[in-house]
């Protein structure tokens, strides 16, 4: 129901938010900042217009493609009846972006 964090739903959105945004980007150091802010804002604005009964954290990590591995661990405490989160890599030949959103339900 409304009350469940819906991964699917979640990840959609977050993938648009992403894909939208770097599409066909190259990546520019100068235009980090920006992609991120416009990431994690347009994520959030979708996510709340969605009004559901969650508080939404979202993460947006963007580095060069050098061809290095990138990791990322978390951990959570929380009502795993309700909450969750759901995670979406975007990668081109020169730029891999990570971005997160975390759903707690309120």
């Amino acid at each position: 129901g409304d009350r469940t964090f819906n991964q699917e739903e979640v990840h959609q959105v977050v993938k648009e938010s992403v894909d939208s945004c770097l599409g066909n980007a190259v990546f520019m150091h100068s235009k980090v900042a920006l992609w991120q802010a416009t990431i994690v804002e347009n994520a959030l604005k979708r996510l709340a217009a969605l009004n559901k009964p969650f508080k939404y954290v979202v993460t947006c990590m963007i580095s060069q493609n050098t061809g290095g591995a990138t990791h990322t661990a978390h951990t959570c405490f929380w009502d795993a009846e309700t909450d969750g989160f759901t995670k979406y890599r975007f990668e081109n030949p020169t730029m891999v972006c990570l971005t997160t959103v975390y759903g707690m339900g309120i």
